[in-house]
């Protein structure tokens, strides 16, 4: 485990301002909740050194570009509920840069970036979701998933250009990526949020 799980690792130009107004977050504060009584989003002391884990986002229209998104705030997993002033936006974002821009009351997740790409790479991706997963981890073969490779770290430009690949290659099942290097780490888009969110629900189910 990194000493810097959780912890932003991209460049941030960041705008500090109010609480955001998008409908999409009232779907993507159901669907978390939802996550974090599974225990796939969330803070747990005996967990990943105590840090928050999880994140979701969903596309949303911006003036000047179609790749903006909200994504939960960074390290606010340990939140049972949140609102609008626990989102961030995100407007732009170079991965081969390592930058990200973006605004709100509060920093994007650490993930953000891995979000980003989706979002740039795959028009009709509307919602991502980032999960810890043990089981989907450590079963990522057996259920036919693509897997990052292991060197890679998450939150970092390899890891960007890591899901392009996998993306440009044809994923072997749905849209849902094992984070090789990132321990538990679980990605997965869709047309809808409702769609990421089912996927997981119906790969857990598998392993039952």
């Amino acid at each position: 485990m990194s000493e810097t799980e959780g912890v932003i690792k991209f460049q941030l130009d960041f705008e500090r301002g109010g609480a955001l107004d998008f409908p999409q977050i009232e779907s993507i504060e159901l669907w978390r909740q939802h996550l974090v009584r599974l225990g796939l989003i969330g803070q747990d002391d005996e967990r990943y050194e105590g840090l928050g884990f999880g994140n979701i986002s969903h596309r949303v229209s911006y003036p000047g570009t179609s790749h903006a998104f909200v994504i939960t705030g960074t390290q606010t997993g340990h939140l049972q509920q949140m609102d609008a002033e626990h989102y961030a936006l995100v407007t732009d974002c170079d991965p081969q840069r390592n930058w990200l821009q973006a605004q709100g009351p509060v920093k994007p997740s650490s993930e953000a970036m891995t979000h980003a790409v989706i979002y740039q790479k795959i028009p009709q991706a509307e919602a991502v979701a980032h999960v810890h997963s043990p089981d989907l981890w450590q079963h990522a073969q057996q259920l036919g998933l693509a897997i990052t490779n292991p060197a890679v770290e998450y939150g970092t430009p390899q890891m960007a250009t890591e899901i392009e690949r996998l993306i440009d290659a044809g994923l072997p099942r749905g849209h849902t990526i094992s984070m090789g290097g990132h321990e538990d780490g679980v990605i997965t888009w869709g047309e809808s949020l409702d769609a990421a969110g089912h996927e997981i629900l119906v790969l857990l189910d598998e392993l039952q």
